[in-house]
């Protein structure tokens, strides 16, 4: 009897033939690996020359099975997008919530962000530089994803340590800017440098709302913890 080699199926791959599995699973498992490919071509070349071609082939389904799921490559591109910004949400407000108070929930939130980006190069480089590139509902997305997380890093009212005053337009201006220096490392191939700008970006989060020596306080704080567990790794 004739065996058809299947040396070539990648880990992820249903097996040919009638598997028996329920086509929910089917379904599910062909959608995760088309997301998956888009991710890895997107960062790969980037959006505007990623072709469905390439997907298909990254994913190892047949282009009937791509346009049984998404009607284009940007709807694709869309919805791979939408989950690496909920795992990014996720992961933020989840750190976020542990603090004890606001400067500690920035802190945490803050540093969470930039763990996730460096821990993930992929995903960094298609939520910070590649979702520009793909059109206005992905920037419509990015959009609420930067004023979710200026609600993330707005103090409370009545806030103990947030007495200075700063005009509203600043945690718009604090949100892009650090977006602006993250983007500059995720363009220059430096993503894992990104944990270490915590200090600064921190002040400069802070800085508006808490004054120069809380700032200062809270930038010495993380700087000598980072310093601490870099000393201790080695």
């Amino acid at each position: 009897m004739e065996h058809r080699p299947t040396h070539n199926r990648g880990p992820h791959q249903l097996p040919a033939g009638r598997h028996g599995l329920p086509r929910a699973f089917v379904i599910s498992n062909q959608r995760e690996r088309i997301l998956d490919a888009v991710l890895q071509a997107a960062s790969r070349g980037g959006y505007a020359a990623m072709r469905i071609e390439d997907v298909i082939a990254i994913a190892g389904v047949s282009r009937r099975t791509f346009y049984d799921h998404f009607a284009n490559k940007e709807d694709a591109f869309l919805a791979s997008y939408d989950l690496v910004l909920e795992q990014l949400l996720t992961g933020v407000s989840t750190a976020f919530a542990t603090g004890d108070t606001w400067t500690s929930r920035v802190r945490r939130g803050l540093g969470a962000f930039l763990n996730l980006l460096a821990a993930e190069p992929m995903l960094a480089q298609v939520c910070v530089v590649e979702a520009l590139a793909a059109g206005p509902r992905a920037l419509e997305r990015r959009t609420r994803a930067m004023r979710a997380f200026q609600d993330l890093l707005m103090p409370p009212i009545g806030d103990a340590l947030a007495t200075s005053t700063a005009p509203p337009v600043a945690i718009e201006a604090i949100v892009g800017g650090i977006y602006e220096v993250i983007y500059s490392r995720v363009t220059t191939q430096r993503t894992q440098e990104l944990p270490t700008l915590l200090p600064s970006l921190l002040h400069s989060a802070l800085l508006p709302f808490v004054g120069p020596d809380i700032a200062a306080a809270e930038y010495q704080r993380v700087r000598l913890t980072a310093d601490a567990r870099g000393a201790s790794a080695t």
